[in-house]
């Protein structure tokens, strides 16, 4: 029985229960108010109407007592009636207007010589910085996904409960759902920044897979060039040292161009072991003194951008007796300060490490890929190749799955031109089609 069936069945129900004496008049008034009493619930049916509408059935608020009992029967069958109608009822999808420039089709705005503003139905406002460009790619009713093509945009979105909203920004996407923040990328050096006011925001791309959160008062800068992000006050001069993210974070991201970590596929369980735990095998070793002790883990000074000071203790304590009998999360944390201080001996001498010592492990297999674009990098791009296939063989839905990919289709036509990398572009656009890579990708299939 479908839905249509469903609400006519139920109307015929509540008909039955109709007295036949039922005054026309007042049957045509209480309809009137059931179905305004529907109305009103279905357009804020997220904030509890459903419950005062059942509460008002129940009551009997709804309709006057005077009705007496002949209308018990045509209540509970109305009643029956509403609640359906109000479960079924379609939520309304927000609508927006475009102003200071056109509205073109597809729903791209661009600012020209003034500001753009974009106002929402919920009150969500955007507004977009001269020369910016943005494209309203979804509408719903909880929100809208965007895309800025170039800019920088400003964003008051209106919170609410079951609101999503964000905003995609070349390979990177910012999750809201009500909060108040600015968000610029410049397509030519593929450089994001995130300035958060109120609430807070998650940041997903190929830096972040996972998501990094960010709170009121704090600046995100990802610069796809460098491979790096930076988390710092919004106050804070932005050419500050790189902070990276948190060991699991950093663990998880990957980078367009040079430093990161190795990452947990998605949906595994973290491999790594608890800050401070101990490789298999490898003697306990106390502290020299409660100074050290008490000094934070190499992962956490990653995180705040110390990595001299994690690369300094790492050649106090030996890098061979670290790469060799350290744990996984010194391993993990020497590698990222030696990329982000452009130290590839010991990034690549913990990566190797890494792989010998954990393998099978999601950093393991991470490093694989790590390595490649270090050797990429390096001007091999043949070398790096074969390690892209190797990531992407043993961790075919990892992390670094799309970047991987697409690095290996670039070298291939370094390598081989671009009859020997059209296969490769054509797997990229299949799986990643609107991925970082995909412009190199569709210039490569042109005849």
């Amino acid at each position: 029985m479908n839905e249509a069936e469903k609400l006519s069945r139920l109307a015929a129900l509540a008909r039955e229960g109709i007295p036949a004496d039922v005054d026309p008049a007042h049957d045509a008034a209480e309809r009137d108010r059931l179905v305004a009493a529907v109305s009103r619930g279905a357009a804020s049916r997220r904030g509890g109407a459903l419950g005062r509408l059942g509460a008002a059935f129940g009551s009997g608020s709804l309709f006057p007592a005077a009705a007496g009992p002949r209308w018990g029967l045509a209540l509970a069958g109305a009643a029956a009636l509403a609640l359906a109608l109000f479960a079924l009822w379609p939520a309304q999808r927000l609508d927006y207007a475009v102003e200071g420039a056109p509205g073109a089709a597809g729903g791209y705005v661009a600012a020209a010589g003034a500001e753009a503003r974009l106002r929402f139905t919920d009150g969500t406002s955007v507004a977009l910085a001269p020369g910016s460009a943005l494209r309203v790619a979804e509408v719903d009713a909880a929100g809208a996904r965007m895309l800025l093509e170039d800019g920088k945009a400003s964003l008051r979105v209106t919170r609410r409960a079951g609101a999503r909203w964000s905003v995609e920004a070349g390979p990177y996407a910012v999750v809201v759902t009500g909060t108040a923040f600015d968000v610029a990328w410049t397509r030519g050096d593929g450089t994001l920044r995130v300035d958060l006011h109120e609430g807070s925001v998650t940041v997903r791309g190929p830096l972040a897979p996972e998501g990094l959160p960010l709170r009121a008062g704090q600046r995100l800068v990802a610069r796809l060039s460098e491979g790096d992000m930076q988390i710092s006050s919004a106050e804070a001069p932005s050419a500050a040292a790189p902070a990276a993210p948190s060991s699991a974070q950093a663990a998880a991201l990957p980078g367009e161009e040079k430093t990161t970590g190795p990452g947990a596929e998605e949906g595994g369980a973290r491999a790594a072991r608890p800050e401070g735990s101990r490789a298999e095998g490898a003697p306990a070793s106390a502290p020299p003194d409660a100074a050290a002790a008490a000094a934070p883990s190499w992962a956490k000074r990653v995180a705040a951008g110390d990595f001299r000071s994690v690369l300094a203790e790492a050649e106090q304590r030996g890098i061979t007796q670290v790469v060799e009998r350290g744990s996984l999360d010194d391993l993990v944390a020497l590698g990222d300060a030696a990329r982000y201080a452009r130290r590839g001996d010991v990034a690549q001498r913990a990566l190797s490490a890494t792989r010998k010592r954990f393998p099978g492990t999601t950093h393991g297999k991470a490093a694989a890929f790590l390595l490649g674009r270090m050797v990429d990098d390096g001007g091999s791009p043949g070398a790096a190749v074969a390690w892209y296939d190797t990531y992407l063989a043993e961790a075919p839905g990892g992390p670094f799955a799309a970047e991987a990919l697409g690095r290996k289709m670039v070298a291939v036509e370094r390598t081989g031109g671009r009859a020997a990398a059209r296969p490769v572009a054509e797997l990229y656009l299949k799986r990643h089609p609107r991925g970082a890579h995909a412009p190199v990708a569709r210039d490569l299939l042109k005849p």
